[in-house]
C-alpha cells in the first residue's frame, strides 16, 4: 500500500512555480521533519523568496541554510517559541513573558511615577 510507505513529517514547505512562457505550473512539496527543521535557502535563485523564508522561520522555526539574513521578522529576537506550532501554549506562564516587555513595562511605570534610569 502506497500511504503505508510514505513517510510522514511534521512540516511541508511548498514551492509553486509558474512559467508565463510554457503557461505551465509546477508543484514540490518537501517533507521537513520535526527534530531538526531546516531546508536550504533557495533565495539565491529567487530573491522573493527571502521575505518568504524569514516569516516561515518566525513563525514555524524552520531554519533556511544559506539564507542571507535569517532572523525575526514579526517576534522580537527574544521571543521563545513559535506562534503558528499547533504545539505553542495559548497561555503562557509568568516566567515564560517575554523579557522585553516585562523591561518596557518597568521603564513605563518608572517614568509615570517619576523616576528614570
Amino acid at each position: 500500500n502506497f500511504s503505508q510507505k510514505k513517510k510522514r513529517f511534521r512540516f511541508e514547505i511548498v514551492y509553486h512555480l509558474y512559467s508565463f512562457s510554457h503557461n505551465a505550473l509546477l508543484r514540490i512539496k518537501i517533507g521537513i521533519p520535526e527534530e531538526e527543521p531546516w531546508q536550504y535557502s533557495v533565495s539565491h535563485i529567487w530573491k522573493s523568496a527571502e521575505g518568504f523564508e524569514r516569516e516561515c522561520y518566525d513563525m514555524f522555526g524552520i531554519k533556511f541554510i544559506g539564507h542571507p539574513n535569517l532572523k525575526r521578522v514579526f517576534m522580537p529576537e527574544d521571543w521563545k517559541g513559535y506562534p503558528l506550532r499547533k504545539d505553542y501554549p495559548l497561555v503562557i506562564d509568568e516566567e515564560m513573558e517575554w523579557e522585553t516587555y516585562k523591561n518596557l513595562e518597568k521603564q513605563y511605570k518608572n517614568k509615570k511615577d517619576g523616576y528614570s534610569d
